[in-house]
């Protein structure tokens, strides 16, 4: 069960203040990354979708590449953001 905020603010306004402080950093870091991952899978498969069967050979570009790889680490960074944020308002 979370505590009420405003009786923690009063015992402690520094803490809970940081505390208040990670957990929109770490929303924002969310909702950024996110934005950013589907922008770029958005992207890749536009290209995929019409430049694959007039200009690739059996390559694909390097910086189509790099998109794909980008989305699941932008992804992990995400799992771990929101990890964060449960543990802190869990603990």
């Amino acid at each position: 069960m979370l505590p009420n905020p405003f009786v923690e603010l009063w015992r402690d306004p520094v803490a809970t203040l940081a505390a208040l402080g990670y957990v929109l950093l770490l929303v924002t870091l969310l909702v950024v990354t996110l934005a950013a991952c589907w922008r770029n899978a958005v992207t890749v498969y536009v290209r995929w979708d019409r430049q694959r069967p007039q200009q690739w050979e059996y390559l694909p570009p390097a910086g189509w590449l790099l998109r794909v790889a980008a989305i699941p680490f932008v992804l992990a960074i995400d799992a771990w953001a929101l990890a964060a944020l449960v543990w802190l308002l869990g603990g």
